[in-house]
């Protein structure tokens, strides 16, 4: 077993302004900054250049990064932060920026094309310095080691869990978070639910990762509504970041399932944002995998509602979990058929062929068949 987390994790309203100081105590004199055109445009990455220049740091911005990032962005960042004699790596926004700047690191220092490194620590050389700043609370990219690059060229979500890709430091301001749209805290929340779930159940799964995921899935359930209904209000924002650091904390460790393997091909072939999906499959994949991990569902169960559920059977109090989630998915608008989305039943076979080459689906507790993949899709529809 092993735990791995940044060196330095940043936590709280106003904790963004420590960011100068810290580039400035590791002797770093020129940032490139990754991010996308739309966190850009609505000021957020305005809090970060305002404390380097402040500290006198310099700084290159990289903000073509796509919703899902692709090997183009990598290239087009790596060749940036040559040009602009750049020394260490600022990523700013949610799980694609992240995830581009990780990959970007891995190329500056090692060369080559990113879809050299794919699969577990396959570079030799660190990469720079990296600051991770996020600005949702679901993906919890900021405090990982892995990452995921879609290759444009063969329409496939490229996975990449690499120890020299793991972000020296790490940054979660509410103060930067207040003016997401209700639908990316609902996905994002979901996305860090569905981290929590399923790293709880994962063969790869061990007490102080199940500890994590367990308070991770508490605080989701008391404050995803609330922060939905009252965006403005930082410690709502906080609790859901202590929500998705803990879900972080326990998928990167125990590692995840079915859901992210399905979800990854929505995002290669559709484009869809990730946590949406993960959203929308989640309680299908529960009551499929419930077959082995009833015991582990009525676990959480009796965590969440204690006396309400005690009296259960272990199969009842399992299922009122699953309920529970679906019905959460249902209350902030997350439960949508993927026919609305612009899935095609003659994509399924598809999509179920490249479900079974995802690396997340060696954790799930049942090894799917594609005929089981293809229905679970088709449920969905």
């Amino acid at each position: 077993m092993e735990f791995v987390v940044p060196s330095i994790n940043k936590f709280g309203a106003g904790c963004i302004k420590e960011i100068g100081d810290l580039s400035t105590s590791l002797d770093l004199k020129n940032a490139l900054i990754v991010t996308d055109k739309n966190l850009n445009k609505l000021g957020l990455v305005d809090f970060v250049t305002r404390e380097l220049e402040r500290a006198d740091v310099a700084y290159t911005i990289y903000d073509d990064v796509q919703p899902n990032p692709t090997r183009k962005n990598v290239e087009e960042a790596v060749a940036l932060y040559h040009q602009s004699g750049c020394d260490y790596i600022i990523g700013i926004g949610g799980g694609s920026p992240n995830d581009c700047s990780k990959a970007v690191g891995i190329v500056v220092s090692n060369g080559g094309d990113i879809v050299d490194y794919e699969g577990f620590n396959q570079s030799k050389s660190k990469a720079p310095i990296t600051f991770l700043v996020n600005t949702t609370a679901g993906t919890a990219s900021e405090i990982s080691r892995a990452y995921l690059i879609s290759d444009d060229r063969r329409v496939e979500k490229l996975i990449f869990k690499d120890i020299n890709a793991l972000p020296y430091a790490s940054f979660n301001d509410p103060e930067m978070m207040t003016g997401l749209p209700a639908s990316i805290t609902a996905g994002t929340g979901m996305d860090a639910l569905t981290h929590a779930v399923e790293s709880y159940v994962t063969p790869g799964a061990y007490p102080l990762t199940q500890k994590l995921s367990l308070d991770a899935i508490e605080f989701i359930f008391e404050n995803l509504e609330a922060v939905i209904g009252d965006p403005q209000n930082i410690e709502l924002r906080e609790n859901m970041i202590y929500a998705q650091s803990l879900a972080g904390m326990a998928f990167c460790n125990a590692g995840l399932g079915l859901v992210h393997s399905m979800a990854h091909q929505l995002g290669a072939v559709y484009n869809l944002p990730h946590g949406l999906c993960n959203a929308i499959i989640l309680p299908t994949v529960m009551r499929y995998n419930a077959t082995v991990v009833m015991e582990k569902y009525a676990e959480i169960s009796r965590r969440l509602y204690g006396d309400k559920v005690k009296n259960l059977s272990t199969e009842e109090q399992g299922h009122t979990f699953i309920n529970e989630v679906e019905n959460l998915s249902e209350r902030v608008k997350t439960k949508i058929a993927l026919t609305e989305l612009g899935v095609k039943l003659e994509d399924l076979e598809l999509l179920a062929e490249k479900t079974l080459k995802d690396g997340n689906l060696a954790k799930n507790p049942i090894q799917p068949s594609k005929e089981d993949i293809i229905n679970l899709f088709e449920g969905l529809l």
